[in-house]
């Protein structure tokens, strides 16, 4: 008798969809609250502050709390966290609820700091417990089927905030009602999750858990490549948090469009992101093709700048949306499995953490720096393509370099 896999037991389904009902509640409540600070101090000629302070305010607990969200994740049953942050969530967001109907944008701006605080404790255990959930041979097809899930929970959160909002109009009754119901979803199927224990001999709690962080990132440093290369992820996910916040505002003041065609936009770049990313690692052919990376990250910047040109035509910012996602893809899929596979091994976890909080950091300032380009420096979403653009460009030569050296370092 054939035995089941551990992919298709109980415990791991009601994982899975609780990890993605979390990514589309996620992603459907944060660009609903974007598109509440357009209609409500953009489109009002009051600026982007409060617009960029969404963003920034959602990630600010990924970068303070991430270090203690791996102890949390190490020292409890990491069933008990996940269902703990689902609750949590359906709490932020009854809370959030209240204040779309209220139409409180300061309250909305507080649950959005909540939200993103208890996605900072849930991330950790939603990977950590597959290796208790399901054997080691059938570790990598579970992680793909996690990461797959998740990135269609992205493009259907994006895409249903824009189809709502634009659906709702002024009844914001159906985003809150829609929010509380997908919270409460995730906390049921969270409870079905195959039960876990607390790790024998986690780490000791450390006041200051950035210290470990500052001890990896200087010695990654003297790993010039490697170095380069955990610089460049970061800049992949500051540019995306960028023109996530863009697309919007570009939608808006220059091709005058509403929620669903702005959230058409975005779902297209993230399509094409993750064909990108397929379609990379299928070309790749078992190597690590590093001469990917310099490639996707020049075509990205052409792309940007062309955006600039595409101002007034939805359907040539769709192709271009499309093929900039592509591009992407290309860049951070090489560089990524460089960081995995080049790291020494003894050292291998924390390289990877240092990379992500890099990660989160750069993604942090990206807000700041999009209020910082359309507030005081007044320039235009498309010119932001274009700066963006620009960037890319250094960075893609960057890359280039980087690809030399790495065919440098193989042949020695």
């Amino acid at each position: 008798m054939t035995e089941t896999s551990d992919i298709r037991r109980k415990g791991f389904i009601a994982h899975m969809a609780t990890v993605f009902i979390n990514a589309l509640n996620d992603n459907f409540f944060r660009l609903v609250v974007i598109f509440i600070a357009i209609r409500q101090f953009v489109a009002e000629g009051e600026g982007t502050f409060y617009y960029s302070l969404v963003g920034f305010v959602f990630l600010l607990p990924f970068v303070l709390f991430s270090p203690w969200a791996g102890y949390i994740s190490d020292r409890y049953s990491k069933k008990a966290v996940i269902v703990t942050t689902r609750l949590a969530e359906v709490a932020v967001l009854m809370a959030a609820a209240l204040m779309l109907i209220t139409e409180n944008f300061t309250g909305l701006l507080v649950t959005t700091f909540l939200m993103g605080l208890q996605s900072t404790f849930f991330s950790p255990s939603k990977f950590g417990i597959l290796p208790e959930i399901v054997r080691y041979q059938q570790l990598s097809r579970a992680n793909g089927h996690i990461q797959l899930w998740t990135f269609l929970a992205i493009i259907l959160g994006t895409a249903l905030a824009g189809f709502v909002m634009e659906f709702a109009r002024e009844d914001l009754w159906i985003p809150a009602a829609l929010v509380v119901a997908l919270s409460i979803t995730g906390l049921v199927t969270s409870l079905f999750i195959t039960p876990t224990v607390a790790t024998d001999n986690p780490a000791p709690f450390r006041i200051n858990p950035f210290a470990t962080i500052v001890q990896s990132i200087n010695e990654i440093r003297p790993h010039r490549v490697l170095f380069l290369v955990i610089l460049g992820i970061a800049w992949f996910w500051a540019l995306g948090t960028l023109y996530q916040l863009n697309v919007p505002l570009f939608a808006e003041i220059h091709l005058e469009l509403g929620e669903l065609a702005t959230g058409i936009i975005l779902t297209t770049l993230a399509l094409g992101i993750g064909a990108g990313s397929i379609l990379a690692g299928y070309l790749s052919r078992g190597t690590i093709a590093m001469h990917h990376a310099p490639a996707g990250m020049i075509a990205a910047a052409l792309l940007s700048a062309l955006l600039y040109f595409a101002a007034d035509s939805y359907h040539a910012t769709l192709v271009l949306m499309a093929l900039l996602g592509v591009a992407s893809g290309f860049f951070i899929v090489p560089i990524t499995a460089y960081l995995q596979g080049h790291s020494p091994a003894e050292r291998r976890g924390r390289f990877i953490a240092a990379s992500n909080f890099l990660a989160f950091a750069a993604m942090l300032v990206a807000p700041v720096l999009f209020w910082l380009l359309t507030g005081p420096a007044g320039i235009t979403p498309a010119l932001v393509f274009v700066t963006g653009g620009l960037a890319s460009l250094l960075v893609g030569l960057t890359a280039w370099r980087l690809y030399r050296r790495h065919q440098a370092e193989a042949n020695a």
